[in-house]
């Protein structure tokens, strides 16, 4: 999939996936060795997601800053901005999955301390962001210094609608996303990707110069930038999106 694509599509029982397939399968496939609970799906879009983890046997609950697009049956809403407070009650969730949010938000930082507010004293949360640090687009943002095809006025009004929600307008990389987490409570369990992308394999030279050169840094040095995580085959030569699993301490 291009990366101006919004989503890849698919259609169940009416609702359509705003999010890659892949995605949203990983996630149904970690949460199906959980002990089933109280699950919030926040921003849900359509409701596609929370209706299959419903049918999975949790009791789900969804909010999204946008309430036209919701379309699920039988599952509670609340029109919800991540960027202010949650309306939901304080250590209510055993689980949280926040698919595709968090670049989009204008303060990131204060919906992870909403996911650590609402949710109990050891639940998990199930983030996905945008992979940022694949040696692809280390390599776009070399060559053009961006991460993204910047977005002119005229796009923003047509596509967008004029609506910044829609955009990704907040770069989270994976160290960022370590540091929000862990300074608000949490403590990552699992990294993993929606699917590999087979055209990684021609920059795998340029892959093997950068760790050959890195693994001359001092041990410091490599702690300091996290290089087990950032050079590891998830984040530097993994997929579109990076899936992480945080719990509550």
């Amino acid at each position: 999939m291009k990366e101006n694509d919004i989503a890849l599509k698919e259609e169940t029982q009416g609702l359509i996936a705003l999010a890659r397939i892949e995605t949203h399968e990983k996630i149904i496939r970690f949460l199906q060795k959980e002990k089933r609970g109280k699950l919030l799906d926040i921003p849900a879009g359509t409701g596609i997601l929370a209706s299959k983890l419903k049918d999975s046997g949790f009791e789900c609950s969804c909010c999204d800053i946008n309430p036209e697009m919701f379309k699920a049956h039988n599952i509670e809403f609340k029109v919800a901005d991540l960027n202010k407070t949650i309306p939901l009650e304080t250590e209510f969730y055993d689980y949280i999955t926040c698919v595709d949010g968090l670049e989009h938000l204008e303060n990131s930082h204060n919906a992870i301390r909403e996911f650590n507010r609402v949710l109990k004293k050891g639940g998990k949360l199930f983030i996905s962001i945008p992979n940022y640090l694949t040696i692809e687009r280390r390599m776009k943002f070399l060559l053009t210094g961006s991460f993204t095809k910047p977005v002119n006025q005229k796009m923003f009004k047509e596509r967008f609608n004029s609506n910044t929600a829609m955009m990704h307008i907040n770069f989270i990389s994976y160290p960022i996303l370590r540091f929000m987490l862990e300074s608000n409570g949490f403590q990552i369990i699992r990294l993993d990707i929606d699917r590999p992308k087979p055209k990684m394999i021609f920059l795998s030279p340029i892959t093997v110069l950068i760790k050959l050169y890195c693994s001359f840094w001092p041990k410091k040095a490599k702690e300091r930038y996290w290089l087990k995580e950032t050079l590891s085959k998830q984040v530097f030569s993994g997929g579109n999106t990076l899936i992480i699993v945080a719990q509550k301490s």
